[in-house]
């Protein structure tokens, strides 16, 4: 009997202070995902401000950069017909256009077709309008 009394002494002794341990631990655990949540907070407050930053930075480009040419009406309406033209016709054709026309229209072109007419002019024009196609398009 008496050995049965020590003995629950001794586990009612050991369950306290494993009470209070559990109770140590706990508290320690919620310190600690304080700690990280109090991290993560100021980590995503410090990205929203840059966020924010740099959306205030975008909009100043947007009002500091020159609005895009408009396409003039007349080369709209090239651009039209010459998207509907067989590309030796439309070759032909710009052969005899003034460069800088042909070179504007070309840039307005869809990709394919403004190769096929290029391909289909003669080669010292295709190479003059195409050199005015790059300096026009390192403007934009």
């Amino acid at each position: 009997m008496f050995r049965f009394i020590c003995l629950s002494l001794l586990f009612i002794s050991l369950s306290f202070p494993q009470s209070a341990l559990q109770r140590k631990l706990k508290e320690e655990r919620e310190k600690k995902a304080k700690e990280e949540l109090s991290t993560i907070s100021k980590d995503l407050e410090e990205r929203l401000r840059r966020l924010e930053e740099e959306r205030r930075r975008l909009e100043e480009l947007k009002r500091i950069e020159p609005p895009k040419e408009e396409q003039r009406p007349e080369v709209k309406r090239l651009v039209e017909i010459f998207n509907k033209a067989s590309p030796d016709e439309a070759g032909a054709i710009m052969n005899n256009m003034d460069s800088e026309l042909a070179a504007e229209v070309l840039l307005n072109l869809k990709e394919r077709q403004a190769a096929a007419i290029l391909e289909a002019m003669d080669p010292k024009k295709a190479a003059e309008v195409s050199t005015l196609i790059l300096e026009k398009r390192r403007k934009r």
